[in-house]
Parts: C-alpha cells; structure tokens; sequence
C-alpha cells in the first residue's frame, strides 16, 4: 500500500530530462498530420524488411510512409518540367537512404536506451538492498519501473492530446491514420518508443551540447538576412471541389470541367467559384482570399499550399488544378506583396532551437559512431522499387499533365501546353 512504501521519489533530473525530451521530440517523432498522403504502395508490408539492426527488421512501409510525401513532390516536379527524371530519382534514391538511415539510427539508440535502462534500474535495485530494504529485488525492481513508467505515460498523454489537437481533432487525425495504413495504436506505440529514446538521448548528449549564446543568436540573424525575409501576403481567387462533399473521382472530374470552361474563356472566375466552389468562406466572394488563413486545420493546410504554388504563377493566369488530400482546387493569382523582413525577436528563439539542433546533431552522430561496432548492421533494401521511379510513373499516368497530387510544404504546376498546362 502508498503508506507502507519505503521507497523515495527517483532522482528529479531524470523525470526533467524526460519532460524536456517530450518537448523536443515533438517535431521529430510525428508531424502533425495535416497533409496526409498514402503510400504509394498498396501493400508496404509486402516489400519486407529494409535494414536490420540487430535481430530487429524495419519495416518498408516505416520507411514509406516518411519517403512518400517526397515522391509526390518530387513526380510533380518532373511532371511539369522542373526536374528531369533522372534527377528526380536521384532525389528519391538519396532520401531513401537517408531515411533509411535515421530509421537505423533510432532503433540503435533504442536498444542502447533499453539496456542503459535496464542498467539503470539495477543501480538503483542494488542502492535499496544495501540500504537494507525489507522487499525482495524482484518487488523492488517492480516498483521502480512503475514509477518510471508512470512519469512517461503521464508526459505521453499529454504529448499526444497536443498532437490530436494540432491536427484538428481526433476524427481527422484517425482519418489522416486510416490513409497512411497505420491504426491509432500503432501510432501510439511509435510516439512512445520515440519519446523513450529521447529522454535518454537526452540525458547522453545534453552535457556534451551547450546551448548557443546570445551573441552567437545575433551573429547569425545578421549573417543570413536572406533566410529572415518574409515572402509577401498572396492574393488569389480559388474554387474548392471537396473529397469529403462530392467522393474523390467526381471531385476530380467537376474540377476538371470547370477548369476547361475558365481556361476556354466560356465562364468568368468569380462565377465559376459562386457556382462551383465547396468553400462555404469564400465562396460569396467569387472565391477572394486576401488575408492569412485562421481556422479549420484543414482548411488552412491547403490554402496555405496554394499560397506556395502560385508563387510559380503569374497574375491572371488559371493555374492547374491541384489535388491536395481534401479535394481538388482551381486557383488565380491576383498580386503578390513585397517581401518584408522579420524581425530579431520573432525569430531569436527560432535561431536557437536552430544552432542547438546542429551542436545536437554532429554529437548525436558521434555518439552512433561510437556504439554501432557493438550490434550487426545490414541494409537490405538500398533502393527504392523500379515501379514507383519517376519515368515509370509518369508513362502510367496520361492525365499528368492536367491533375496531380501534391504535398506540404510546396505544391508544384504543370506548366507544358497552352494556358494552366492543359495539352
């Protein structure tokens, strides 16, 4: 019973440095799922394991599901002329290796976490019998792990109700799940696996990675002015045609119509939106966006990736149609604004995070060199399967050039034959 238990609270830098991994693992184990995309593969379990780690096989369909949103944006860039094939598949061959290697990576620390665990707990197991404590090993080991455990679970739960909300409420986030092929547990188990490697990678490399100064913060906003311009406010008119309202094919075959009707000059664009468009915002606007998406998660995850394509574009000019995983869209650009500059105290705590991710990543690589010659290392699957290549994909898709899906954080257009990239 509470009452009776002898045992202190655990050293409090441990259950910090668990609470602290929480917060900087919460980019790195899962992004918030805005942009789903499936994996271009039916069956990603079929291909079998890619890399070896031990007696542990990873997975393709781990490394899909994270190399997927490039393969569509890197066949959108081939498809509408901004990368040739060939380099399209050396993009995809060189993130697929990449992938593959983060992916070893973590399991490595994983299991090098697990025994530092095991360790860990049997230091302290030892401390209690020396100290005469009146339980078995076995009853105190158990115990140790509860409370351990219990401070995990306790920061998990609180790490993935931010997710949830993120990503626009737990039916969205089961159905963004659902399209990737993982279930809510699976993703669940990957998030506490991931949070449990951090908190000890944590506690490894912190020590060996001080934070940047002030000075070194000022120093770098001033040497990089270019990376701190804010791209100015874009303009546009659009009209949505939504997956969920119409089914995924007929919204693709109404968008496709309307599209041939603007670009024939057979209807204007603010009454092909008034008639057309599923967005209840601005529709009664003949489809006007002219200020910063607020809102629905979702909604603002493809206004924003419209946002980024029709950078490309020029003003007046339909651009083609761009499939995002919520429907299809037809887009105008009406103005871009001037670049602005953002200031130092926007972005101070950007640049630190920034300077510290780099002093984290050269010392968490160190550490992977210095304790891969303790477990077998195999690469099974060096390359991506010949089918899913750029120039194979784009013989099997003959629509390619009027629709095409996209992926966050860039949406791309097909710029070949006359006005919108219609053939």
């Amino acid at each position: 019973m509470r009452s009776k238990r002898r045992f202190p609270a655990l050293p409090a830098g441990l259950f910090l440095a668990i609470l602290v991994a929480y917060a900087q693992c919460a980019g790195a184990a899962e992004p918030p799922l805005a942009s789903p995309q499936p994996p271009p593969v039916a069956d990603p379990r079929s291909l079998g394991p890619v890399a070896a780690v031990g007696h542990v096989r990873i997975g393709a369909e781990e490394v899909l599901e994270l190399w997927s949103p490039v393969w569509y944006e890197t066949l959108a860039k081939v498809r509408n002329g901004k990368m040739s094939a060939a380099d399209g598949d050396a993009k995809l061959t060189a993130e697929w290796r990449r992938i593959i290697t983060a992916l070893v990576k973590d399991e490595l620390f994983f299991q090098e976490a697990e025994r530092e665990h095991a360790s860990f707990i049997n230091m302290i197991v030892d401390n209690y019998v020396r100290a005469g404590a009146d339980r078995s090993r076995n009853q105190i080991a158990s115990e140790v792990r509860r409370l351990l455990q219990q401070d995990i679970e306790r920061f998990f739960r609180q790490f993935t109700a931010e997710m949830v909300k993120e990503s626009g409420g737990m039916v969205k986030l089961h159905k963004v799940l659902e399209g990737r092929g993982l279930s809510f547990q699976e993703w669940q188990n990957r998030l506490r696996k991931k949070a449990f490697t951090q908190s000890y990678l944590h506690q490894i490399i912190k020590p060996r990675a001080p934070d940047p100064g002030p000075k070194q913060i000022q120093e770098y906003y001033s040497g990089n002015t270019e990376e701190f311009a804010k791209p100015g406010l874009v303009r546009f008119r659009h009209i949505y045609f939504s997956n969920a309202k119409r089914g995924a094919d007929q919204a693709r075959d109404d968008a496709v119509a309307v599209w041939e009707r603007l670009v024939d000059g057979e209807i204007d664009f603010e009454t092909a939106a008034r008639e057309n468009s599923d967005d209840d915002v601005s529709k009664a606007h003949g489809g006007l966006e002219s200020g910063e998406e607020a809102g629905d998660p979702e909604r603002e995850a493809w206004l924003a990736d419209i946002r980024t394509a029709l950078r490309e574009e020029k003003p007046g000019e339909i651009a083609p149609i761009l499939e995002s995983p919520f429907g299809c869209h037809i887009a105008v650009l009406i103005s871009i604004g001037p670049d602005t500059k953002v200031p130092f105290n926007e972005v101070r705590r950007e640049i630190e995070r920034k300077l510290t991710n780099e002093v984290w990543e050269a010392e968490t690589d160190r550490y992977f060199l210095s304790i891969k010659k303790n477990t077998e290392i195999k690469v099974l699957m060096s390359n991506f399967p010949p089918y899913l290549s750029c120039e194979s994909q784009i013989g099997r898709d003959a629509r390619s050039a009027q629709v095409f899906q996209i992926s966050k954080p860039e949406i791309v257009a097909p710029k070949s034959g006359r006005q919108g990239g219609r053939k």
